[in-house]
Formats: C-alpha cells, sequence, structure tokens
C-alpha cells in the first residue's frame, strides 16, 4: 500500500494532433471504400 504514483501529464499538443489526424483520415479512407463498393455494387446491378 505504499506505492507512490507520479500524476499523469497530458500528452503534449502534437500528439493530440496527430491522433486526431489519424482517425480523421480513416474515417475519410472507410467512406470512400464503402463509396466504391456501393458504386460498383449498383453499377452490376
Amino acid at each position: 500500500m505504499g506505492t507512490t504514483s507520479t500524476p499523469k501529464q497530458p500528452a503534449p499538443l502534437w500528439r493530440h494532433l496527430i491522433w486526431f489526424a489519424s482517425l480523421w483520415a480513416g474515417s475519410v479512407l472507410t467512406l470512400g471504400v464503402v463509396a466504391g463498393i456501393l458504386r460498383a455494387w449498383l453499377k452490376a446491378g
């Protein structure tokens, strides 16, 4: 019970920005893939 823990420092701003940009890019990529699949499916029909 005698453990001492240091308070967590917030992550630097550039890490937050990289995280946000990667989430945004992943969502745009996913939407593009889904749109391409739907477009190909509707053209085939």
